[in-house]
This record gives C-alpha cells, sequence and structure tokens, in this order.
C-alpha cells in the first residue's frame, strides 16, 4: 500500500523545523552490558549508565536546505572521511544500499540506494529531509539508535524500519546506523539491506544449519590446533560419543585414529582410514577435509557397511563357477574372478596379456573380425549380447566354447563405461551335442555319412555353381553270402574295410558315405580333367577287389559301381541323381562289367 503519514519531525510553517529528542533507551541482550563493533562500551548503554541522553552533533531528520554559503560545523574528524573521492567511490559500489545525513538532510546516496528508493538519479534525492525517506513510525526507533553514537566508526545495533521510495512506495528494510565524517563534519552513514535479502541470507544458514544437524555423515569441526568444536548428530551416531563428550578434545581421540587434516588437504582432500567408535568397534571411513580460516571441517562418510557388501560381494564372485571380468576400452581388465581365469587358461600370464588378443569363433567355426567381438560392439554400439555360444582359443592352443553375455557395466554413462563379461564354459555340452549330431548324419559302424546327410550335401554342393562332378553308386557283391556262411561279425570286418579303403581312393575334398547294407556312395567334388573320371572309377574298382584279411583266412570280393557325370547345369536334385546312380550300379551288375555310367538328365 502506498500511503504518506505526517512524519515526526516535519517542518511547521508557523515554528520551522521540530526538535526531536533524541531516543536513548541502550539495547541490552540477556541482562549483559552491550558494546559497539569496536569492542567499546556500547554508546547508548553508556549513556544510560551515565544517567543522562547523549546527543550527537549534527544530529537532526528535519533542516531547512543550505544556502551556498553554508558550513557544517568543524571538528577533528577520526576516521576516513566519507566525503572524499575515494571513500565515496568504495561506497558507490557496495552491495548495501547507503546513503549519509548531516544536519538532518541527505548529502549522499550509492547506486543501490537510488534504485531501492525508485529514483533516477541522486539528485532526486539529495538535500532532502531525512523525514523525507524514513516513514514517520520509523523514525523514533532510527533516531533513538543514532542518538546513541558517540564516535566516528561507532555502529548501532540493526533494526527493522520502513522507508518510504519518491513515488510514495513503502520498502521494508534492515537498518544499521554507522557515525562517520562528511567533509570533515560529522555525518551518519545508514546501511540498508532488503528484509528479502536478510531473510535470505538468514533461511540459508537455517537450512545449513538443518543440513549439518540432519546429515547422514558425521560432520566435525576443528581449530588448526586439531581440537573439536563442532559435532553433530551423525558423529555421535558413528562414533557413538556424545557432544559434550566431543567438544574440546583432540580430534585423533574424538575419532580413535591419527589424522592430520593440513595433510589429507595437501593429499587432494579426501582419505580413507579405520576409525573407532568409543566401544572400540572399527569403523571403516571416508573423510573429506575442507579448510576454512580458523581451521578445518571434516565429513567422515562410514563406508564399513559398503566395505562389507563388497567384501561379501567379492566372496560371492570368487565362488561363481561362471567366468566373469570387466574391461575397459583399452583392453585392461579391471577386475577377473577365478573362474574366468580357469576356464580361459589365463593362470601364469603377464599383467600385460589382454583377453582380447585371443581368437574367437561364432557358433559356426567362423573367425569373429575385431569389429565383429561382443566387447567392441558394446563399446560401440552399447548394446548387449544374451547368451551367444563363441568359441576361443587360450593361449595353450586348446579352443573352449563358452555361452556369453556382454554389456556395459554402467549404461547410464556410456562414454566412460567398461564393459562387464560373463561367461559359461560349454564345452562339453557342445561336444555331447556335436556326436549326437554326428550320429544322427553318421553311419554307426563305418563312420561315414548316412544317406540323409549324404542328400544334404548332394543338394549344398548343387545349389553352389555345381560344385558336384560326379556321383558314384557302388554296391559290394556277395556281401549277404559273406554274412550267411561266415557270419555277420566278418561282413562287418569287410563293409569296413571297404569304407577305409574308399577314403583312401578319393580325394581330399571328395565325400565318401554309406547309404544302407552294402552299398556306398563317393561323391567328386571340383572340376575333373579329360579321361580322370575313368581313371578314378578304375581305381576304387581296383582298391575293392584286394583281398581282405579275416580270422583264418582272406575274402576276395569285387563291387559294382553305377557313375552319374554331372555337370554346371544339372538341374537333377538329391533324390534323382541317387536313384539314376543306383539304376547304372543295377545295369553294370546285370551285364557283369562292373562299371556302368550313366549321364541322362
Amino acid at each position: 500500500m502506498r500511503h504518506r503519514e505526517p512524519f515526526v519531525g516535519d517542518e511547521d510553517p508557523g515554528t520551522g523545523p521540530v526538535a526531536i529528542e533524541p531516543f536513548v533507551n541502550a539495547p541490552t541482550r540477556n541482562g549483559q552490558r552491550e558494546t559497539g563493533q569496536n569492542g567499546r562500551p556500547h554508546p547508548a548503554a553508556e549513556a544510560r549508565s551515565n544517567g543522562r541522553a547523549h546527543t550527537p552533533p549534527n544530529l537532526r531528520i528535519d533542516a531547512p536546505m543550505p544556502t551556498p554559503t553554508h558550513r557544517p560545523p568543524t571538528h577533528e574528524p577520526r576516521g576516513p572521511d566519507a566525503g572524499s573521492d575515494a571513500f565515496a567511490q568504495i561506497i558507490d559500489h557496495s552491495p548495501d544500499a547507503i546513503c549519509i545525513h548531516q544536519d538532518g538532510r541527505f548529502v549522499f546516496f550509492n547506486a543501490v540506494a537510488v534504485r531501492r528508493l525508485g529514483a533516477r538519479s541522486a539528485r532526486e534525492l539529495l538535500g532532502h529531509a531525512v523525514s523525507r525517506f524514513v516513514h514517520a513510525r520509523s523514525v523514533p526507533q532510527v533516531v533513538g539508535r543514532t542518538a546513541a553514537l558517540r564516535r566516528p566508526g561507532d555502529a548501532s545495533l540493526p533494526l527493522r524500519a520502513t522507508m518510504v521510495c519518491v513515488d510514495g512506495a513503502e520498502i521494508h528494510v534492515e537498518v544499521l546506523s554507522v557515525m562517520t565524517t562528511w567533509k570533515g563534519a560529522t555525518a551518519y552513514q545508514l546501511i540498508l539491506r532488503g528484509l528479502t535479502d536478510v531473510r535470505a541470507t538468514q533461511d540459508a544458514l537455517a537450512q545449513q544449519a538443518a543440513l549439518v544437524e540432519n546429515a547422514g555423515d558425521a560432520i566435525i569441526a576443528v581449530t588448526r590446533a586439531g581440537m573439536v568444536t563442532s559435532w553433530n548428530p551423525a558423529a555421535e551416531r558413528v562414533y557413538l560419543r556424545p557432544a559434550h563428550r566431543a567438544l574440546a578434545l583432540p580430534l585423533e581421540i574424538a575419532v580413535g585414529a591419527s589424522i592430520d587434516p593440513a595433510a589429507v588437504v595437501r593429499d587432494g582432500g579426501v582419505a580413507h582410514a579405520s576409525h573407532y567408535a568409543m566401544d572400540g568397534t572399527v569403523r571403516t571411513m571416508r573423510v573429506s577435509v575442507t579448510e576454512y580460516d580458523d581451521g578445518f571441517v571434516l565429513i567422515c562418510s562410514d563406508e564399513t557397511a559398503l566395505r562389507r557388501a563388497s567384501r561379501n560381494l567379492r566372496t560371492v564372485i570368487n565362488a561363481l563357477p561362471e567366468g566373469i571380468f570387466v574391461i575397459d576400452e583399452n583392453g585392461w581388465m579391471l577386475t577377473i574372478n577365478p573362474a574366468a581365469r580357469r576356464i580361459l587358461g589365463l593362470d601364469g600370464q603377464s599383467e600385460d596379456f589382454s583377453v582380447q588378443d585371443l581368437p574367437l569363433y561364432d557358433a559356426d567355426g567362423a573367425l569373429l573380425r575385431p569389429g565383429e567381438r561382443p566387447i567392441a560392439r558394446a563399446f560401440t554400439t552399447g548394446l548387449p549380447t544374451i547368451g551367444r555360444i563363441m568359441g576361443i582359443d587360450r593361449p595353450d592352443g586348446r579352443r573352449v566354447w563358452l555361452s556369453a553375455n556382454c554389456q556395459l557395466l554402467h549404461p547410464d554413462s556410456p562414454d566412460r563405461s567398461p564393459v562387464l563379461v560373463s561367461f559359461t564354459d560349454v564345452t562339453s555340452q557342445r561336444a555331447a551335442t556335436e556326436h549326437l549330431a554326428f550320429q544322427a548324419a553318421h553311419d554307426g559302424l563305418t563312420g561315414l555319412p548316412n544317406r540323409a546327410h549324404i542328400m544334404e550335401t548332394i543338394d549344398a554342393l548343387h545349389r553352389r555353381a555345381g560344385l558336384l562332378r560326379a556321383v558314384l553308386f557302388i554296391d559290394l557283391d556277395d556281401l549277404k553270402t559273406v554274412n550267411d556262411t561266415l557270419g555277420h561279425d566278418v561282413g562287418d570286418t569287410v563293409l569296413q574295410a571297404t569304407a577305409n579303403r574308399l577314403c583312401t581312393a578319393v580325394r581330399k575334398n571328395d565325400i565318401v558315405g554309406r547309404l544302407a547294407g552294402d552299398e556306398f556312395v563317393a561323391l567328386l567334388i571340383g572340376e575333373l580333367e579329360d579321361g580322370a573320371l575313368e581313371r578314378f572309377v578304375s581305381r576304387i574298382r581296383d582298391v575293392l577287389t584286394e583281398p581282405i584279411e579275416i580270422p583264418g583266412g582272406t575274402l576276395h570280393l569285387g563291387a559294382s559301381i553305377g557313375v552319374i557325370d554331372t555337370h554346371r547345369d544339372d538341374s537333377r536334385d538329391a533324390a534323382t541323381l541317387l536313384r539314376d546312380a543306383d539304376a547304372a550300379m543295377y545295369a553294370a551288375k546285370a551285364t557283369g562289367r562292373k562299371v556302368s555310367v550313366f549321364s541322362q538328365r
């Protein structure tokens, strides 16, 4: 609300300026005599004790505007003159609103005061009576505090007052009066602080005090000599020592350990140490030290539970059968558990060895390029890898198969996160799976691919630009007679010998399989020179006619061979090719020529 009440001290048109008797009720606090800022007895209190009211010179709240020839009374000034250019410049840059009055009228306003009172410039304010800008209800308090000042430099206690702006608006401030000199004569400086700023400062201090009181960490203040001056409730809980038994104690006694705050500050401000509570319980502490004018503040974080949890976690990780390691982007192991060392065969490796140097393979056995490796993928994309089957060659040359997971340890900070890798050794499971798959695709007696595998192979070779050059269907002669007369054990020996001879007769890339009973097949892969197919068939027929040693004697068997000559444009599928080869074999057997070539499409 904007209003103006009659000011105490307003000039009466008939009588001139009205003199105001200064208020000299000198303040006391808790019954104790108060002192000024310079340590001397507060002037108001001293005046009261002398039984008189002191009225300093030039203290008026209203006075006629001075003429150009007016000179204020002079006396020997004490302290710096507020009227000097240097002093005025310092005041003008103060963050507080400051104004100076002399002989009841304002002679100076700094820039902040001009803004606070809503003026465009100091010219609007200079020369006005004090009562123009100090509200009537605040005049007695302001005058009373000012009247108690006796010497330049004396300052009053702060009080709350209301000021009146140029436009009549009221502002509530905290006022501090200081006796000073202005151009050689006594004057009074009013320092105005907005109550909002004061309240904000008080609130901030209250919040800081509340933080200290309610902090979960022990906060301890000590002098430079190491004596405890502050001990918050958290310190009481951590060290089991009440504040009244900690204050004024040497720090090393209060926390149960030797600590040099100055040394901690020099070393970076943080230290880890074991402290002891009053009952002798050890505490694992992280101590952060900050230096201030009178000493040090220590923030002591109790990491006992954290350290215990860390030890427990380390024990669990070390006991796991799964391998776990954490690696940074440079390939350095930050941590690795014993299972990982055992599975990867890293025991005895030098510290500069990197697991990234080990060859890595996909589930089909293909070597992974550097950018395809899960660790590299995690670093570059942040994407995890879950349950991927991979092979890795250990330093000793043995290949192990892993079911691996790989992910950023700190997904929220991908740029700085290391990678966590966990894996299970599935080498034995893979071997068992491969064995079952082998059994499903191979003949149990000879170890050769069976009919299903041969048919899959023919189709696969046909799809790869005509890699299949010829199909040989081979049927042993008189195997049934051997089984009937000499027994199936001898028959099995004949079949195994035939399988071995066929494998030695073909080339490295060719494939030999057993279709059923006494029927075999040979797949010739890749280009053949002119006449090479005939020579190939002749060699196979020759090795199959060689005698076979059996218990108690020697067997001489032959074989009938049906040959299918294929080429790049051959469109027959596996079943058709085998049927045609079978027909060619029966034709050879029927004619007694032992070999028949059937190339019809």
